[in-house]
Order: structure tokens, then sequence, then C-alpha cells
């Protein structure tokens, strides 16, 4: 299963893709994390359906003194909201914009 994760708030020059991409790995979920020009950050998961929901747990989080995620909007691969264009990222997981 893949879904697109927009992650709003304070989010950008704070580490959140590295913490991102740490919590890919630890739950072996593939796909990517960028930042966005809105000041949102874009991640594409695919795992199957019951680690998504581990991954996006344990990435919405309200750090003191970093990353303040404030909402995330989830979008299944069926939804209008994601991205055709996407890539396919089998087996691994990218931070794009290092």
């Amino acid at each position: 299963m893949r879904v697109f994760i927009i992650v709003h708030g304070f989010v950008q020059g704070v580490g959140y893709r590295a913490f991102v991409r740490r919590m890919a790995e630890r739950y072996k979920v593939s796909g990517m994390v960028m930042n966005a020009k809105d000041g949102s950050v874009h991640v594409l998961a695919e795992a199957e359906k019951s680690v998504l929901e581990l991954f996006k747990d344990a990435i919405d989080v309200d750090m003191k003194n970093g990353p303040q995620v404030r909402h995330m909007e989830v979008f299944s691969e069926e939804s209008s909201g994601f991205p055709k264009d996407i890539g396919e990222y089998e087996g691994r997981f990218i931070v794009l914009g290092e």
C-alpha cells in the first residue's frame, strides 16, 4: 500500500526529513521525503497497511526544540490528492533536497 502525506507545521530546517528517514528505516517503509515550497514536507510511504499506521503515528511529533507537526493530510493511491508522477521507491527510502 502507498500513501502520500503532506505534513504541516514547523517542519523545515529542524531535522524533520532526517527524522522521517530514521522512522522509515525503523519500520521498513519505502518511499521519499522532501521539503515543499509552501513550508510543508511531502512524504511518500509504501508498506503494509498496519506498518503505515505505525509509521504515520511515529512521524506525527511535537518536539519542544525541534519539529512540530500541526496537521497531516494523508492521501491513498486511489485518491485525487495522490500525485500521479511521484515515482517508485521500492526497497529504499530517499531524502530529496539534501
